[in-house]
């Protein structure tokens, strides 16, 4: 690559990255500036699932020094397992580096982020050479998103994205996303690169790492394996048909990486790892098509001719790339019918890079279609308009995180807020959550409400009862808390409830109290004893 083009690079990477990761370092900015004096500033990420703290309670089990993760978020005793060994991984490394388990959390999300746009020009390299479209193909890719939707505000007219809701189709936030999902992204288009793109014979070592590289994306991140496997499955059919041989080495990758995929489903039937496929058979996340394609924008369209493009003129470079696509939504229609994943989950797979490069083949071809000068600058002036109209989308994003990150250092109410994430967390109330983790067995069931159990496996350690999707029996649990909670248990109804929820603590709070009403809960449960009282929490021993 000529040095001007690694120069280019490099200010893009710089751009590209800092731009999203602008909300952080501006959350960051904002430490010392919460209105509500008497709360806790904490870095969090992706406020609007109570799926933060469940990460960062697998990241705190690594700083614990386990080789397998356990699901604190349920109080069935159960083994260790890979699930989510990920985070686990990330514990151990901020604990090696010192730092807390929100950075270490950011830390992984940032490293993986280079690495997902090292991958897309590594990409982009293969498919345009040196060419300035390698850049334009970048470019593209990364900018690529929603078409804009007009809305009337009490400000007039604003232009936002459609689905705001799935963060994951953000143009700018999807390249600095949860870094579960970047590393199978990124884990898998590099296999996918070397598998089925460089047409380059595999050493026994090569393949060997890729094997693992694959199970370790399968424990991951399942879809992108699972995307993976199916892509190289139809090129060996397409072979088969065809009449030509098999790469041998895709048939030993297919087999050794699908170990990962066994030993999830295996995994995923026995409790409590069978919660979260249970949720997700009761709570599928479907896919709103028209939606959806308004949201990934004319990406999806310019991408459709990109593939005619590559299949009328033969080019089989691209032909991994088209079958992304098609076996991406293939495997959504499948798990709209299976119910063991959220079709969602598989638009989760890096989707808009294939997109991206599709649409630069298709802008590539008609670069070459167009001969005059004239066609040629009003192809540039369309291309010039598709990027800026972009990049005015990830700008809007932008503002709109920002705009939420302001209203979070702003807002003092409700105390204790549901969704977890939505705001800073009361400084008494965390008091409370560092006294269970100074003081308690990590391994002893805390009994709270939705909000305290969301935040105690992450910050204290503890197992609870009850805190996310994650937990076993999640409506019946849900229903028994607030039943306790309500004071509508009798004394020995309560003392049979926490013994077999083997709850050993009984954190009340202000959520708890809302639900209690002004009546006391040791008026109620005499039984209970306390261990720890501030302003806003009591902690009770049973």
């Amino acid at each position: 690559m000529v040095k001007y083009k690694t120069a280019i690079f490099a200010i893009l990477i710089i751009f590209f990255l800092g731009f999203s990761y602008y909300p952080t370092l501006f959350e960051l900015s904002q430490k010392g500036k919460l209105a509500g004096k008497g709360r806790d500033f904490i870095l969090e990420h992706n406020y609007y699932w109570p799926d933060f703290n469940l990460y960062l309670s697998k990241i705190k089990q690594g700083y614990e020094g386990r080789l397998l993760v356990v699901e604190k978020y349920t109080s069935e005793p159960h083994r260790g397992s890979l699930i989510q060994i990920f985070y686990l991984g990330l514990g151990a490394i901020g604990q090696l580096l010192n730092i807390s388990p929100n950075y270490a959390y950011q830390l992984g999300r940032f490293i993986l982020s280079f690495l997902l746009i090292l991958m897309i020009i590594l990409l982009a390299r293969k498919l345009f050479g040196n060419s300035a479209f390698m850049i334009l193909a970048f470019v593209t890719t990364v900018v690529s998103g929603s078409f804009p939707r007009l809305v009337n505000t009490a400000d007039g007219l604003k232009i936002v994205r459609f689905m705001e809701w799935w963060s994951n189709i953000d143009s700018l936030q999807r390249l600095t996303f949860i870094p579960h999902i970047i590393f199978g992204q990124v884990i898998s288009f590099f296999l996918l690169y070397h598998l089925a793109m460089t047409g380059k014979r595999l050493s026994g070592k090569q393949l060997l790492f890729y094997a693992l590289l694959g199970n370790l994306a399968g424990l991951v991140f399942p879809p992108s394996l699972i995307t993976l496997n199916g892509i190289i499955l139809c090129l060996m059919l397409f072979k088969l048909l065809k009449k030509k041989p098999v790469a041998t080495y895709w048939h030993i990758f297919v087999i050794s990486s699908s170990f990962s995929l066994v030993y999830l489903f295996l995994t995923t039937n026995v409790m409590p790892w069978s919660a979260l496929v249970e949720f997700h058979r009761t709570h599928p996340m479907m896919i709103p098509f028209k939606d959806y394609v308004l949201g990934t924008g004319p990406v999806i369209f310019l991408g459709f001719f990109g593939s005619l493009a590559a299949v009328i003129y033969r080019d089989r470079r691209f032909y991994p790339l088209i079958l992304w696509v098609a076996v991406t939504f293939l495997f959504a229609a499948l798990f709209s019918l299976v119910r063991e994943q959220s079709p969602l989950r598989f638009t989760q797979t890096g989707l808009f890079i294939p997109l991206g490069l599709l649409t630069s083949y298709f802008f590539h071809r008609l670069w070459q279609f167009f001969r005059t000068n004239n066609s040629r600058s009003l192809l540039i002036a369309g291309l010039t308009l598709y990027l800026l109209a972009n990049l005015y989308i990830m700008y809007n994003s932008l503002k709109w995180q920002i705009s939420f990150i302001t209203q979070r250092v702003n807002a003092d109410y409700p105390a204790v807020p549901y969704p977890p994430q939505t705001m800073y967390p009361l400084s008494s109330w965390m008091e409370a959550i560092s006294w269970l983790e100074k003081n308690t067995d990590h391994n002893s069931v805390v009994l709270a409400g939705a909000t305290a159990a969301n935040f105690i496996p992450a910050y204290a350690g503890n197992f609870v009862y009850f805190g996310q999707s994650n937990t076993v029996d999640y409506n019946f649990k849900q229903k028994q808390m607030e039943k306790f909670f309500k004071g509508n248990m009798s004394a020995s109804e309560a003392q049979i409830f926490l013994r077999n929820g083997r709850i050993k603590y009984v954190f009340f709070g202000i959520q708890e109290k809302e639900l209690l009403g002004e009546r006391q809960l040791e008026e109620i449960y005499p039984f209970l004893i306390t261990v720890f009282k501030n302003s806003t929490v009591t902690i009770y021993r049973f």
